[in-house]
């Protein structure tokens, strides 16, 4: 007899927790491989979390979040999306990533398909396993700057299709949706009944670009739902502060489990959360123009070191085509032990991730330099 419910005990094995595991038992080991901002939370907004214990901020409060921050999002909504919800179709939560959970258990029965980029977020895959919901992976091509054609999607739309995923910039790859393709995909989740989440987590960090939000088109309020944090903008990851908007029906069943889950998102970071998003924004444009410097001395190095790179529109990752020189996994494990650097699998973002690693640029400019003369010294013996 096993204790374990079949819906976990059948999941995919976690191969991210693999990278994790095994890259933390390596010592000096320049990490390309956590998707973590390298910078401290902004001064203005530590200040204001301090501040809020002072004044008593370490109690429970409304799962939905404190009216402030509710309503700060609104504002941010309307001023950068052209989104326009009331307080009581957002809700707060312990981080982005719960958000997520709480809209797909909302959303999915078990047996129901939905959609999602591959190579794409390992995130989704694992919580649809819990729930017994059946994953169609939509392959973004390289050759497409791995962004979401709405003409490959139509073929992986069947009867039981009930939620699509779009991640736009996009983890692993830092593509971008163009507004063209998620106009017409918005048509597609219209004519199909299909419930759709953006995942835009990313995009304040876009470069070259605008950012485009599926549910700023009028009609797809009611059936669509955006999750958002401070994670990656404000470098705030362990602050554990997140949020969705939307649809109300959806938002309402999001909050009933999360008062029988988590409670409510920590009190201290919604006050946080209120600073990062009224105030001095210049410090989430020093951190893009950092990453950017990044990006543009990473994606021609690797190109002029044989290792095809598509130069990434957003994010702050790199994927690259290490196929040439053997499987993902093989080369993973090959920088750690002969480079010393530490990349992740491009298995562990899906089927279609097989023949790539993802770097991450999110380290400074001298570890990057490092990382990547350690690469080439061992990628061209192998």
């Amino acid at each position: 007899m096993t204790w374990i419910a079949e819906t976990v005990a059948h999941a995919p094995p976690s191969l991210i927790g693999k990278v994790l595991k095994i890259s933390a038992e390596y010592k000096n080991v320049i990490s390309l491989g956590l998707g973590e901002p390298d910078f401290d939370t902004p001064p203005h907004i530590v200040e204001a979390g301090i501040e809020a214990l002072r004044k008593g901020a370490t109690h429970y409060t409304s799962y939905q979040g404190i009216p402030e921050l509710r309503a700060a999002i609104k504002e941010k909504l309307e001023r950068d999306n052209n989104i326009s919800v009331d307080d009581e179709e957002i809700i707060c939560t312990p981080g982005a990533g719960t958000a997520i959970d709480l809209l797909m258990r909302t959303v999915l029965n078990p047996g129901d398909e939905f959609i999602v980029q591959d190579p794409g977020y390992f995130n989704y895959i694992y919580i649809a396993s819990f729930i017994g919901a059946k994953i169609v992976p939509v392959h973004v091509k390289e050759e497409n700057s791995f962004s979401l054609n709405p003409d490959d999607l139509k073929d992986k739309i069947t009867e039981k299709t009930k939620l699509l995923i779009i991640n736009s910039p996009a983890n692993p790859t830092g593509s971008i949706i163009p507004r063209k393709y998620q106009e017409e995909i918005a048509d597609i989740a219209m004519e199909n009944n299909l419930f759709v989440l953006t995942d835009e987590i990313y995009e304040k960090l876009i470069y070259d670009e605008s950012h485009f939000s599926v549910m700023s088109i009028p009609e797809m309020k009611e059936r669509s739902i955006v999750i958002n944090g401070f994670s990656k903008a404000y470098a705030m990851t362990g602050w554990r502060i997140g949020y969705a908007a939307g649809c109300k029906e959806v938002i309402d069943k999001m909050g009933i489990i999360q008062v029988y889950s988590g409670i409510c998102a920590p009190g201290v970071s919604q006050k946080a959360g209120v600073a990062a998003l009224r105030g001095d924004q210049t410090c989430v444009e020093d951190m893009r123009k950092e990453y950017d410097k990044r990006r543009r001395y990473l994606i021609p190095r690797l190109n002029e070191m044989g290792i095809p790179t598509p130069t990434p529109k957003g994010a702050f990752y790199a994927f690259p085509n290490i196929s040439e020189y053997g499987k993902s996994e093989d080369i993973w494990k090959l920088l750690l032990d002969k480079a010393g650097v530490s990349v992740t699998p491009g298995t562990a973002f899906g089927m279609y991730g097989e023949g790539y690693v993802r770097l991450s640029y999110a380290n400074s400019l001298q570890n990057i330099e490092k990382a990547l003369n350690k690469i080439g010294e061992v990628i061209h013996h192998v």
